[in-house]
């Protein structure tokens, strides 16, 4: 009687735990979401919105360019602060803070003001994304649990480029630009709201952790944590050169914003499911996460070239499914060399490093492409951003000879 007793309790408290972890899990990808349907769901709206407020075309650049340029000071702050302390800290913070910046969105009288509020909007950013990383990654290097884990983590990010530009198109288009910043305020708060109750850890308590001294050089002499920083580099100079001039490249060819859309989605939904089946069987198919970043380059700059030649409507969703691959293959790639290539007292700066990286490639590749267009115009920026991942690619095989 008393061991079926114990047995009793033991099992009320593995489903204890394990309701926990599940909710631990869905409140961090309701976060993730959140962050990024925010930051995605603006693409439609801040152009119009800057431009509604006097902003000519340089301001605007320095509108749209303000965000990323703090997000890396952000990614930096959040790397430490996830050290020194824990990753709680910059998620709550970061939720919160994000919750009031979005408010001051609606009280913009000019496009400076609007440049201001931006810049603050992407340091937060900045501290909050790479604590939600470090969250599901933890202090461990278990490669088995966490790749599931990342391999949504990646689908998430996914899901929310498709539906933030969607919904705040659709709000913006019948109420206005004020109301698309009280959604996703209302939205953030949820997220924090959700947030607070995975805050609670009894076993670790604030700044109790030993801030290992680690510089720059010594991260990036390690082989794995190299070739993250230089494929997010790669990859985002490549997403971020779409995402600006598809629309371009599309109304040359006539096609309607409509259609622009559904490409843009071809491509998410297509990286979604590719992410999905890396941990099971893609990476193992393909022999490990730095080979997924060198086929995930080698797509993408096969799908630049393709977008940028091809004519037509079907051959385009063609290209922009092949970019998805090459995508979905990279983006899991880079998750593994980051998660295998730190250890537990100097990962929140690996994360932090590597999503300053992500951010430097979206905020300078897409403009030097566009500069080099303007006075090359046989040069369409899909082909520069494709050559800059071929060198990604070159270095990533080098990287893979020197380390097997």
């Amino acid at each position: 009687m008393q061991k079926n007793g114990i047995g009793s309790k033991e099992n009320t408290d593995k489903q204890t735990e394990h309701k926990k972890s599940r909710f631990f899990l869905f409140a961090v990808y309701f976060v993730v979401y959140s962050a990024f349907f925010d930051t995605h769901a603006q693409m439609p709206v801040l152009a119009p919105y800057a431009i509604s407020l006097g902003a000519g075309p340089f301001i605007l650049g320095i509108v749209v360019g303000s965000y990323s340029l703090f997000n890396i000071a952000g990614n930096f702050t959040g790397g430490l602060v996830i050290d020194r302390i824990s990753w709680r800290v910059p998620l709550f913070s970061g939720l919160v803070g994000i919750v009031i910046i979005l408010l001051f969105y609606t009280f913009a009288g000019s496009a400076y003001y609007l440049i201001m509020v931006r810049a603050a909007h992407g340091f937060l950013g900045g501290i909050l994304v790479p604590a939600a990383l470090a969250s599901l990654i933890g202090k461990g290097k278990d490669s088995v649990s966490h790749r599931p884990r990342l391999a949504i983590f990646g689908a998430t990010i996914g899901m929310a480029a498709i539906t933030g530009p969607l919904v705040a198109g659709f709000i913006a288009g019948r109420y206005g630009y004020h109301p698309v910043y009280y959604f996703l305020a209302v939205l953030m708060f949820t997220a924090a709201i959700t947030a607070f109750f995975i805050l609670p850890n009894p076993r670790a308590t604030a700044g109790q952790n030993v801030l290992l001294p680690i510089s720059f050089r010594q991260l990036y002499s390690n082989p794995q944590l190299r070739g993250a920083f230089i494929f997010a580099l790669g990859t985002m100079g490549a997403t971020g050169t779409l995402a600006t001039f598809l629309p371009v490249r599309t109304d040359i060819l006539g096609l309607s914003h409509a259609q622009t859309g559904m490409l843009f989605a071809s491509f998410a939904l297509t990286a979604v499911f590719v992410q999905m089946l890396w941990p099971g069987s893609l990476r193992g198919f393909i022999r490990g996460d730095c080979r997924g970043c060198v086929w995930g380059q080698f797509f993408l700059a096969s799908a630049l070239i393709m977008a940028a030649l091809w004519q037509s409507l079907g051959y385009l969703f063609a290209a922009l499914i092949i970019y998805g691959i090459g995508f979905g293959l990279s983006f899991q790639g880079m998750l593994g060399l980051v998660m295998e290539g730190s250890q537990a007292g100097w990962r929140g700066r690996a994360i932090g490093i590597y999503f300053a990286f992500y951010s430097f490639g979206a905020a300078v590749v897409p403009p030097l492409s566009g500069l080099l267009w303007q006075y090359i115009p046989t040069l369409f920026p899909f082909y520069t951003s494709a050559a800059l991942a071929i060198g990604v690619l070159i270095y990533g095989k080098k990287l893979i000879s020197n380390n097997d």
